[in-house]
């Protein structure tokens, strides 16, 4: 099983929360936030890969929105925190974060 991770950030907090979890792939991670509520905006992580930015719009229902945009993504600062947070000595700003081809 591989790991992933979710970084999450709803209307209703100023700091995003991460959930970690092993899967076969990373389609399983609907699962693990299905019970998040709508407007939830929410990055899908393949260990230091970036797989997907989506936000919850409706029950069961996700917007995907682009990985890589040439204006900084809604959670590109919470990304660049949780690199800081997952890598102790390491540091990323949103510009420098590795990009998911890497």
């Amino acid at each position: 099983m591989r790991r992933f991770h979710l970084i999450l950030l709803d209307d209703m907090s100023s700091e995003p929360r991460r959930i970690d979890f092993h899967a076969e792939g990373p389609d399983h991670a609907f699962q693990v936030a299905r019970n998040e509520t709508d407007g939830t905006h929410v990055e899908l992580w393949d260990g230091d890969n970036l797989l997907a930015r989506m936000t919850k719009s409706a029950a069961n229902m996700w917007k995907l929105l682009p990985c890589e945009e040439p204006e900084p993504a809604p959670l590109s600062n919470i990304s660049a925190r949780h690199q800081e947070a997952s890598r102790p000595g390491e540091r990323y700003s949103p510009a420098t974060r590795p990009s998911p081809a890497s």
